[in-house]
């Protein structure tokens, strides 16, 4: 998987360099990143494994200042347990804002959003000996969901590409499962086109 990744950045890199470099204003913003799932024992953390994300964003606004994006992050964790059954996708629709603070070509960034995502969790409906046939496994599926703050850096490379870094805090509520809200922390690590 490392390797793959590796490879696709290189030739993207590649092409990106090789392409001319206009001052002309990008709406675009297409990228891929590492999911790092922080452990903060509770299910989400503890059941999943970060994995891989990416990112669209569209300028609605832009000038020398400010950049305000609308977007949506998808972000694939996996399972690492067999309560909770399958791998995920979170789905992350956000509206964000860049600001050119140090006049150069690093920019922190904020974001706000939604995520939802669902999964099976698998349980036994005895408590007896396990061999016991009256025991039996039931599967049933729930729902997730929580606004997100994920703030960062975007480090402009040129017109073209550009290396982010950030934070993402996702309290998950969940109607299905009865208890407190549980916090979660994801740090995310990658690189992204403009066009």
């Amino acid at each position: 998987m490392k390797n793959n990744f590796l490879a696709l950045f290189l030739i993207c890199a590649s092409f990106l360099f090789a392409q001319e470099d206009t001052n002309k204003p990008t709406k675009f913003q297409v990228g891929v990143h590492y999911v790092g799932n922080l452990r903060n024992d509770n299910i989400i953390s503890d059941g999943f494994n970060g994995v891989v994300g990416i990112s669209a964003n569209y300028a609605v606004y832009q000038n020398d200042m400010i950049s305000v994006f609308g977007g949506l992050n998808v972000d694939y964790l996996q399972t690492r347990n067999s309560f909770l059954k399958d791998d995920m996708l979170i789905w992350n629709p956000n509206a964000s804002i860049e600001i050119d603070a140090f006049k150069g070509k690093l920019k922190p960034f904020f974001g706000l959003g939604y995520a939802f995502f669902s999964n099976h969790i698998m349980y036994s409906t005895g408590v007896l000996d396990p061999m016991d046939p009256s025991i039996i496994v039931s599967e049933k599926k729930i729902s997730f969901n929580g606004f997100t703050i994920n703030p960062g850096l975007k480090y402009h490379v040129s017109n073209l590409l550009f290396i982010e870094g950030s934070y993402k805090y996702f309290p998950v509520n969940s109607n299905d499962i009865v208890g407190k809200t549980t916090n979660t922390h994801f740090i995310n690590l990658g690189v992204g086109f403009k066009f």
